[in-house]
């Protein structure tokens, strides 16, 4: 039985038992998610009102609240710190196509919420807990058949993002293989997320706060006997997705291979289905030195599945939502042909109606290729003087087969720190990356926390 199978992995894998590249991958995952969890604390306001919201809780100081300080009871710290990970668009991404999701962002939170209560977590302890729960996060997303971002109702990462929530709290809690096989019976009635009307909402910036939350609570609470469904995870596919699955995805080289490896760090703080063509834009920026005003049209053809980047027209040219322009590709082109790079400055909403990229964003056309792969783009630019310049892009920056430099993800780290709500020293920020980059030496978390906090 797949649950039961899953269940036992959390519960037997020691850090001894990762190997090399899952553990590396894992520490870039928690330096990668721990940086852009800081800006939404100063630049996102759904992030302050949610802070703000749960501060009226009260309850026990025991899990840091990341880039505003204090500290929360954990189920809260998930709450708040959850909501920070994806609001600017900027956290670790796995596929385009199958799977699509946002792992550390779904787990890392309740992770790190839940250490602290339990306290005297190892580095070792808390890199095993992320290392299962994106793993079992990208098994889950790689199962069903079709395209889980555009063939189904249900929104995946909700969807998925709250039992590897449930699995690395508690694996961090130490309950038994029956207990973690409760939790994962719990969160099956915590899923949650309909795709329609998510995208230009604000819950799809804070949404992995949800996910995250419910994971701590179904954790504790199977902590304290409370029973449930044995078979959470076939009930999922049965009821979500019809059993239109590839089962052996989810249980292939279970507790060998560690899926969590597979993840892109982005370069650039938007929608990764937005990266190809701005990559393109960028490249052709530098190869032929195209100026604003020389720009007179811009073709940009990609798959099927950038439509909804595109479309509908009238918001993806002007959006009025930092989240919404962070899935709006003529809006990022504009900023790339007007900035020379895309920043999490230019999506503040007071930048916005920025009239040299708005007057950018209108020259933008999509044409579909069905020829090209997910992480592929052709874009072609004509100019005033009747010139046309090309350029492609086939190898996405960031992904595994491209990847960002320890350096480059480094320097992306301290960039976000900057934003914090409660600042952090330079010294400070160094010993934060130097000590995630070695965090299978950290003896107890609280070396790290207590820096956050």
């Amino acid at each position: 039985m797949s649950t039961l199978a899953l269940a036992r992995n959390v519960s037997n894998t020691t850090f001894e038992d990762l190997p090399g590249d899952a553990v590396e991958a894992t520490k870039k995952s928690i330096l990668d998610i721990l940086g852009v969890m800081f800006p939404p604390t100063t630049l996102v306001e759904t992030c302050a009102s949610v802070y703000e919201l749960m501060k009226e809780a009260g309850g026990k100081p025991e899990s840091t609240i990341i880039g505003f300080g204090g500290k929360a009871p954990c189920w809260i710290a998930a709450y708040i710190n959850g909501s920070l990970t994806h609001a600017i668009d900027f956290d670790d991404c796995v596929g385009l196509e199958n799977p699509i999701t946002h792992p550390t962002g779904s787990c890392f939170p309740a992770a790190l919420a839940v250490a602290e209560r339990a306290g005297r977590v190892s580095g070792k302890e808390l890199i095993t807990a992320v290392a299962l729960g994106n793993d079992l996060d990208v098994r889950l997303a790689s199962c069903p058949r079709k395209s889980i971002l555009t063939d189904y109702p249900f929104f995946s990462i909700t969807t998925f993002g709250v039992f590897a929530a449930a699995a690395v709290s508690a694996k961090l809690l130490g309950l038994s293989e029956p207990e973690i096989v409760n939790a994962l019976g719990l969160a099956l009635n915590r899923v949650s997320g309909v795709k329609e009307g998510l995208f230009g909402s604000d819950l799809r910036a804070i949404r992995d706060g949800l996910s995250n939350r419910e994971g701590v609570l179904c954790a504790l609470l199977a902590g304290k006997g409370i029973d449930s469904c044995k078979n959470a995870i076939e009930l999922l596919f049965k009821v979500y997705y019809d059993d239109d699955i590839n089962p052996q995805f989810l249980t292939d080289d279970l507790g060998k291979r560690f899926r969590g490896s597979e993840v892109g760090f982005k370069p650039w703080p938007s929608c990764l289905g937005t990266h190809t063509y701005l990559q393109a834009v960028l490249q052709a920026v530098r190869d032929y030195d195209i100026q604003l005003e020389q720009v007179d049209e811009i073709i940009m053809s990609g798959n099927k599945w950038a439509v909804d980047l595109f479309t509908p027209l009238e918001i993806k040219q002007k959006p009025t939502t930092s989240i919404t322009a962070k899935t709006a590709i003529p809006f990022i082109v504009g900023v790339a042909l007007v900035y020379r790079n895309v920043t999490i400055e230019r999506f503040l909403p007071e930048n916005l109606g920025d009239p040299r990229v708005l007057e950018i964003a209108k020259k933008v056309k999509y044409k579909p290729d069905p020829e090209l792969g997910s992480f592929s783009s052709r874009v072609e630019f004509k100019t005033r003087d009747g010139k046309t310049y090309h350029t492609s892009v086939d190898v996405l920056r960031g992904c595994i087969k491209n990847p960002l430099s320890v350096e480059e993800l480094t320097a992306k780290f301290k960039d976000c720190a900057r934003y914090a709500r409660k600042p952090l020293s330079a010294g400070k920020v160094d010993y934060l990356v130097e000590s995630i980059l070695n965090l299978e030496k950290v003896k107890n978390i609280s070396e790290i926390t207590d820096i956050l906090g």
